[in-house]
């Protein structure tokens, strides 16, 4: 979330990040008096810790560099043939050894080493030099840096500079990150330091929208921990609940469970107590009208209370996720449609486009806060019913004032092609988008404040030796003064605050979409 106008992050090209990248490696490099190349592979071995370099080389330059492999391998046996490789005619080596090798066996010993690191799993404390890649002879010591992959094929530099891009995003991997995407070269890097505000919500310029933190969907108000339980296990959960609902009947005889039959033009059924009866009608073998031309009745099964609460809220995820997506395909529609036409007739300027482009994208933006809202309902312990309630009541206002928006963009996107006044088009499409955007960043910190406004007068007092926090369920001791997962504050948790959550919406944000804290309006 943003605060005060500050951006929380950015997002960068590919090129953008290979330029953060060279300016560390040339400063290590002018800093220590090494080549690129070495400063390159000292970099990549320490995880592109800086000051890890900095002592390392400051204490014993050469000794460390010895132990990389940076300089000159002493040729145990000098009347072995430099040519280490008998195919092809162009043959390598690295500037520290002799052992020379033909690009192809280079090509296809580089494509084994990096694959196996991709896949190898990161570790805070691997050893430094599982991260170096040696010379081709098992025996060689000698580092391959960049200047040895200079001298090799296109194919072979394009894939050495992906995997040093990719070790320097892994190294850096608290301010930057890939968009997790498929196919998105887009990263995004964090600024500030503030290790609270680490929870929110991403928006790559491929439209793909994630959590900075656990980097599944962006899921706020919901905590990390109950989005990936979500997502793991309640999903599937709800799905095993429907299909018994779907696929089992009560027998009319001993009311015992019924499974369906695998073919469904056989309507007879036979319960393990021997009667016999029609799927669709529930009446017994005997009593069926001839003929079985009968209407189907469906009684369903009596759900557990845990499991009628998740089918009810996995059902309102799964429409409030199908109004995201269908929010979705309007924003492409604007995208291919309406902005060629009003570029056409209205001569509309880059930062009219944008601010149409945001005035959309909230909407999508505001169906995915709506969604993940469902969650947070379904996580709120059942003694907070009154929470509950309330939080029904925000959600049917937030919704509200969302469609208020949606029909005041389609409304001034309507007059501005008709040729109305553009100035006005401009004034009205910033000012829903601003305070739709301020309503919903309000409306997502009174959830994550655990709807402080509403007092649990039973919690207050209650004898029992713990309490549940509304953020992220966990079962705390009494005695507790904050939650040991979330550290929100027992009283906040319990609805003793009496902040009152009218004075979030004295706050307004200078970002418009404040909801998924990016917006590059104050670079323009």
């Amino acid at each position: 979330m943003e605060a005060d106008g500050q951006r929380l992050y950015s997002v960068l090209t590919r090129t953008e990040v290979r330029e953060k990248m060279m300016k560390e490696i040339v400063q290590i490099s002018e800093v220590f008096s090494l080549s690129q190349s070495d400063a390159t592979v000292v970099l990549i071995c320490l995880r592109w810790n800086p000051f890890k370099v900095s002592d390392l080389l400051g204490d014993d330059k050469e000794k460390f560099l010895a132990e990389l492999g940076l300089v000159n391998v002493f040729d145990s046996n000098p009347n072995e043939p430099n040519a280490s490789c008998a195919h092809g005619d162009y043959l390598v080596s690295t500037p520290f050894c002799s052992h020379k090798f033909c690009t192809t066996c280079w090509r296809d010993y580089l494509s084994e080493s990096l694959e196996k690191k991709k896949k190898k799993k990161k570790k805070k404390d691997d050893e430094e030099e599982k991260l170096i890649i040696s010379c081709l002879n098992q025996d060689c010591v000698a580092s391959v840096g960049p200047d040895t992959i200079e001298q090799l094929t296109v194919l072979v530099k394009e894939m050495y500079e992906s995997y040093v891009l990719g070790s320097f995003v892994d190294g850096n991997n608290e301010t930057i990150k890939w968009c997790p995407a498929p196919g998105c070269d887009y990263a995004i890097e964090r600024h500030g330091e503030d290790v609270s505000e680490l929870d929110f919500g991403v928006v790559c310029l491929c439209g793909h929208t994630f959590c900075w933190s656990c980097q599944l969907e962006s899921h706020r108000p919901v905590t990390c921990n109950n989005a990936s339980l979500w997502w793991t296990h309640l999903l599937d959960q709800s799905k095993s609940v429907s299909w018994i609902s779907a696929n089992t009947k009560r027998c009319p005889a001993c009311n015992g469970v019924v499974h369906t039959n695998d073919d469904p033009d056989v309507r007879l059924v036979t319960c393990i107590c021997s009667c016999s009866f029609c799927w669709h009608c529930l009446r017994l073998e005997e009593e069926h009208i001839e003929g079985w031309h009968c209407f189907e009745v469906s009684i369903p099964l009596p759900q557990p209370r845990n499991d009628y609460a998740l089918t009810h809220h996995v059902n309102l995820w799964l429409d409030s996720d199908e109004e995201m997506e269908i929010s979705k395909c309007d924003l492409k529609a604007m995208e291919q449609k309406s902005i060629p036409k009003l570029t056409e007739s209205c001569d509309l300027g880059e930062q009219d486009i944008r601010a149409l482009r945001e005035a959309f994208s909230l909407v999508v933006q505001c169906r995915l806060v709506l969604k993940w809202s469902c969650v947070f309902d379904y996580f709120i312990t059942d003694y907070h019913s009154a929470k509950k309630q309330y939080l029904d009541h925000l959600r049917k206002q937030a919704t509200a004032n969302l469609l208020k928006h949606k029909e005041t963009v389609e409304e001034v996107m309507n007059l501005a092609t008709s040729g109305r006044d553009i100035a006005f088009f401009k004034h009205i499409l910033r000012t829903t988008t601003t305070a739709t955007g301020n309503y919903f960043h309000d409306f997502v910190k009174t959830l994550e404040d655990g709807l402080s406004d509403v007092k649990v007068d039973a919690c207050e007092d209650a004898t029992t030796g713990y309490w549940f926090c509304d953020r992220c369920t966990f079962q705390n001791d009494s005695f507790d003064r904050e939650c040991k997962v979330c550290v929100l504050p027992s009283h906040v948790a319990l609805g003793n605050n009496n902040t009152s959550a009218s004075a979030h919406h004295q706050q307004v944000p200078n970002n418009p979409v404040a909801l998924q804290g990016s917006s590059d309006d104050d670079d323009e």
